[in-house]
């Protein structure tokens, strides 16, 4: 019985992390940080606090992943050291679920006041954005 329960137990985390490798999550989220909408907001040839893209590190996006803009390493930062730092140009992620065939993504550039949300689905192994939303607040 003990054998049949860790058997369970090692299937049913398998099947849950299938399809969420780290390089779809990778994917998803490098595909809506390079999101086309977003590029005129970033600034990041006027603005010398743009560049390197942070994003805050709230547990949503795993800080593990290794993501690039401006020819720059993203770099993750906890909100109390942006805040500390008073960094005000930082992507904050409010959800990221992903699954073998879809992931729903929103985020925020709050120093721009934009809001941005968007559905994807893997189609013949690649992901590809189904839905997109940019709302100006």
């Amino acid at each position: 019985m003990k054998q049949l329960l860790i058997t369970v137990v090692i299937l049913g985390s398998t099947f849950f992390t299938f399809g969420q490798t780290i390089e779809d999550k990778q994917a998803v989220i490098q595909m809506s940080i390079d999101l086309d909408e977003l590029q005129n907001y970033y600034h990041d040839n006027e603005e010398e606090d743009r560049k390197p893209l942070f994003i805050c590190d709230n547990g949503i996006v795993p800080s593990t992943l290794e993501l690039s803009k401006f020819g720059e390493p993203v770099h993750f930062m906890p909100k109390k050291d942006l805040f500390f730092t008073n960094k005000q140009a930082f992507l904050d992620f409010e959800k990221f679920q992903i699954s073998e065939t879809s992931a729903a993504v929103d985020f925020q550039y709050k120093v721009e006041g934009i809001a941005i949300e968007l559905t994807f689905e893997k189609t013949n192994g690649s992901w590809i954005i189904d839905t997109k939303k940019l709302t100006e607040k």
